[in-house]
């Protein structure tokens, strides 16, 4: 009898574990959700903060009216922003539910930007961002200086929500980019201070004239049409027209202390190990009217510490290779000496952006950006622990020696720019792409 019913013990096996597993208790449909695609963070009196919340409204992205299909003829918001006020986030995430007929999901928010009081005051109300299990590590975290609310009235266009629009700029790569995980890193290292990207708002006006920044790396922009949404369930005709990422704000510790620039953030970015590829431009050497671009995609930052007696200085060593983009010189660069003057034009701008950067960390700031102190902490832990207290001061007055070499790989099709291939009677220089 044992043997005759030994074959069936697999089979109920099978059975009780159909039993156990079927139905999904902890399920939740998505008709029952309010997805968050971004989030400003602004401070309030009273100690108070303020959370607004931009909640996409699934019919206007899935196949109900169709977007500018409006009774009132104009772009429609593919979502909703809501506010509440309260002691923290965690309380104001509560008070959210009191306005929105769904459960508040954080899974899919995209963005947190920082309104600059709320960051003067302090990173400690972010808090509950780093402990609720709704929270991606992976969300970026920019600042904008007066309201963070603003921000989400920015207006569909290529893509339909505020997160989206930003992600993508920042997805490009040219761009300073901190996630949460990032800047919980940033702060709670005592050799370290947290680097926030900068957005500014652009209006109407100024989007229409707007001009992209020169002498430096390109820089993201977001370029859409339409009408903004407003405060709660209203609509704001007064919304930003667009967005652009200009520079970086600074923390000393956990407290917004100041701004850098457009110069001085990609310098902080070379100086941090953050490059990944961007153009350089600069003017020709010997012609100052003509100018240089080069595309750099490959790129690496080596910090190390040097210590003599109690004397603390850095050597960074950065090297990156790149390619022509653009040459308007009259110079030909098939004399392999006129590309090394170009060459060494470039490393002097990028040291140029390097020590803007440091001037401003230094002299200005006194604070180090740059993670310099987790560095020294790492290769000497002795010498770390005795001025671990009081880094930022010690770091104002440290030497930090910059030595860079910058190659360029391919010069393109040509060896001459236009103007001399124009001027040659002997026909076009041509080049085989290489080096």
């Amino acid at each position: 009898m044992r043997r005759y019913f030994r074959p069936l013990f697999p089979l109920l096996s099978l059975a009780l574990i159909g039993l156990v597993l079927a139905g999904c208790w902890s399920r939740r449909e998505i008709e029952e959700l309010a997805l968050i695609m971004a989030a400003a963070l602004d401070a309030e009196e009273e100690n108070q903060v303020r959370l607004s919340v931009f909640i996409i409204n699934p019919r206007e992205i899935g196949g109900g009216q169709p977007m500018g299909a409006g009774g009132g003829g104009g772009t429609r918001m593919p979502g909703e922003i809501v506010t509440a006020v309260a002691d923290n986030f965690a309380e104001a995430t509560r008070r959210l539910e009191e306005h929105i007929p769904r459960r508040v999901f954080w899974a899919h928010n995209r963005v947190i930007i920082l309104g600059d009081g709320l960051a003067r005051r302090g990173l400690q109300s972010l808090d509950w961002f780093s402990r609720d299990r709704q929270m991606r590590l992976d969300t970026v975290v920019i600042i904008t200086e007066g309201e963070a609310r603003r921000v989400l009235d920015l207006p569909p266009g290529i893509e339909l929500n505020p997160g989206s629009i930003i992600t993508g700029i920042l997805n490009s790569h040219v761009i300073l980019r901190v996630e949460l995980k990032d800047l919980f890193a940033m702060w709670q290292a005592k050799g370290d201070n947290p680097v926030v990207p900068r957005v500014v708002l652009l209006s109407p006006e100024e989007h229409s004239g707007s001009k992209t920044q020169g002498g430096g790396d390109r820089q993201g922009g977001a370029s859409q049409g339409g009408e903004g949404g407003g405060e709660g369930r209203k609509q704001d005709q007064d919304g930003p027209a667009a967005i652009r990422f200009d520079g970086a704000g600074v923390f000393k510790d956990d407290k917004l202390v100041g701004y850098l620039n457009h110069l001085e953030t990609l310098g902080t970015m070379w100086l941090r190990g953050e490059v990944r590829e961007g153009v350089i431009t600069f003017n020709c050497p010997a012609h100052p009217e003509g100018q240089v671009a080069v595309r750099f995609y490959r790129s690496q930052t080596k910090v190390k510490p040097q210590v003599a007696g109690n004397k603390i200085s850095f050597l960074v060593k950065i090297t990156a290779e790149g390619d022509l983009t653009e040459h308007t010189c009259p110079d030909s660069l098939k004399d392999p000496a006129q590309l090394k003057v170009m060459e060494d034009a470039l490393r002097r701008e990028l040291e140029r952006r390097v020590q803007a950067a440091l001037n401003k960390a230094q002299k200005e700031l006194k604070v180090d950006m740059f993670g310099f102190g987790e560095v020294l902490h790492r290769e000497q832990p002795k010498l770390w622990r005795q001025v671990q207290d009081n880094w930022n001061e010690i770091f104002a007055g440290v030497e930090v020696r910059v030595e860079s070499q910058m190659e360029v790989r391919r010069v393109g099709m040509t060896y001459a720019s236009v103007e001399a291939i124009r001027g040659n009677t002997s026909g076009k220089e041509t080049s085989p792409g290489g080096r």
